[in-house]
């Protein structure tokens, strides 16, 4: 007989809203409301309250004494760190690869086929996908275990940060023209061009999130700053989950 692996259903819970807010849907900063969320999943609020408990010891979502559970926003001093850290290690990995000799480019070459579809199509939450598997391939790639599990350590915060990024106009399409050029550099066993446009592509990266989480700080003060300070005006949600967002847990999942 087939032995049936249960997941508890707060489980399933925590990694869709964990998604939710890794690719964007759940926006920084936004307020996260119990009730929506049990609704959008088909659960009841207990999963959720879970959840959310869950999701804050990782420090993807905070609770404020006005706005109540609110998704953590980008802080650009800290992503600023986690890039300038990346940018090295990225190009400590495309030399490392170009210099080898055995790197195979064809599955890096199918990704940026399908992230430059993913721009046509403008499919935010699967360039973020896309995106994602092409650089943690590249890390894979190495053969180095110390090195992918510290990445994959840093990538959840490294993909919240891609769907403000990615967001830019005109920048998505740059970024795989960046993708194919580092993979034709490593292919080809350029291994100081490789170095240096693996490095330049993450730069650049930190460069256009920083400006925008910036601006957008300075532009939320502003705003703050001519708001009454009654709590009716403290609590008004940044914004909420959009029909279609999240799908409802399967029936056989919420009896678990």
């Amino acid at each position: 007989m087939r032995q049936v692996v249960r997941i508890p259903v707060s489980d399933v819970v925590t990694a869709r809203i964990r998604r939710a807010i890794l690719d964007g849907v759940l926006a920084p900063g936004s307020r996260v409301r119990q009730e929506e969320l049990a609704h959008r999943l088909g659960v009841s609020r207990a999963p959720i309250r879970e959840a959310l408990a869950f999701l804050e010891r990782e420090g993807l979502v905070k609770t404020e004494r006005w706005r109540g559970t609110i998704v953590t926003p980008l802080d650009a001093g800290f992503i600023a760190e986690i890039y300038d850290f990346r940018s090295a290690i990225d190009a400590y990995v495309a030399s490392v690869l170009a210099a080898r000799g055995d790197f195979d480019p064809t599955p890096f070459r199918a990704l940026v086929a399908e992230g430059l579809a993913a721009v046509t199509s403008g499919d935010l939450p699967r360039l973020i996908d896309v995106d994602s598997r092409f650089h943690i391939g590249l890390y894979k790639a190495v053969g180095n275990g110390l090195l992918v599990e510290v990445m994959q350590a840093q990538w959840r915060h490294i993909r919240r940060a891609m769907a403000a990024t990615l967001s830019t106009s005109g920048y998505p399409k740059r970024v795989w023209h960046e993708h194919g050029a580092i993979v034709e550099a490593i292919a080809r066993g350029q291994v100081k061009r490789a170095s240096h446009l693996a490095h330049a592509h993450t730069a650049n990266a930190r460069t256009i999130l920083v400006n925008s989480l910036t601006q957008s700080a300075s532009g939320a003060r502003a705003v703050e700053g001519d708001r009454p300070t009654s709590r009716r005006a403290r609590t008004k949600p940044l914004s909420t989950p959009k029909a279609g967002d999240f799908e409802p847990i399967d029936p056989a999942v919420r009896t678990l």
